[in-house]
């Protein structure tokens, strides 16, 4: 991430001295600011997809694949609201 921030900044660095060669008012600044910004959001971004990727504990069950008879790690919470949302169903209608 952080080499493809830098390469695309350096991309509108190139675009900003060509820009400043043809003489187009104010290509150095726009081309600069794009530049600065884009290497700015890569190094940012960076860190933040790097620490998801590593994965703490909680991997959403991508660490191990888990077996057929496994069920997800979300499904017991569910069947519990589940059932007490089709027990007030039935209160209610019954």
């Amino acid at each position: 991430m952080r080499a493809w921030g830098a390469a695309i900044s350096a991309g509108y660095a190139v675009l900003g001295v060509i820009a400043a060669l043809l003489h187009i008012p104010g290509s150095e600044l726009f081309f600069g600011l794009c530049a600065v910004v884009t290497l700015g959001l890569a190094l940012v971004a960076a860190p933040l997809l790097d620490s998801r990727r590593r994965g703490d504990d909680d991997d959403g069950g991508v660490g191990r694949p888990r077996t057929p008879d496994e069920p997800p790690p979300w499904w017991p919470d569910f069947e519990r609201d589940f059932r007490a949302y089709s027990e007030r169903l039935t209160s209610i209608r019954g």
